[in-house]
């Protein structure tokens, strides 16, 4: 290479950019069929280049537009609940932790458990078995607890007897 000014540097290997110019100088265009790259924020965008929309994003690429959204319809796709399978299963969870430090309300939400699985369980059948599941876990959970909690009061006792003092 000589110390010509008026020759150019040698372009680089095929498919790279070509390298940049001198300083305060626009960049080279890039390959054919390729669009210049973004200016800074706030600056609008080089010839050549459409505009982004106002909101800031392009549509996707290939042109295919999201789908149109669907109109509401009451009734369709939405499942009835069973409230009373579910409330039965969270009292039977409430019960296993309360039947062994408070004794007294893991004994009153057993019995709720119980009940309410119960009734959900006849829910169940009027909603095509919607909730059965739930209503077996909670009766089964609160039994359990229910049976907790009265044997915790019975060795309870059974300890208070064992270890009076004899006069």
């Amino acid at each position: 290479m000589s110390d010509d000014p008026s020759q150019t540097p040698p372009p680089g290997p095929p498919g790279m950019p070509p390298p940049p110019g001198p300083p305060g100088m626009p960049p080279p265009p890039g390959p054919p069929g390729v669009p210049p790259p973004p200016g800074p924020p706030g600056m609008p965008p080089p010839p050549g280049v459409p505009a982004p929309p106002p909101g800031g994003f392009a549509p996707p690429p290939g042109g295919f537009a999201p789908p149109p959204a669907q109109p509401y319809v009451p009734g369709v796709g939405s499942r009835q609940q069973n409230a009373l399978a579910i409330t039965s299963l969270v009292l039977g969870i409430v019960t296993l932790v309360l039947a062994f430090c408070c004794w007294p309300l893991g004994a009153i939400t057993g019995i709720a458990a119980l009940i309410t699985g119960f009734l959900g369980l006849r829910k169940a059948d009027e909603l095509a078995g919607e909730g059965k599941p739930l209503a077996i876990a909670g009766m089964v959970m609160g039994g359990l607890g229910l049976l907790a909690a009265v044997a915790f009061v019975v060795f309870i006792g059974s300890v208070g007897i064992f270890s009076g003092s004899t006069n």
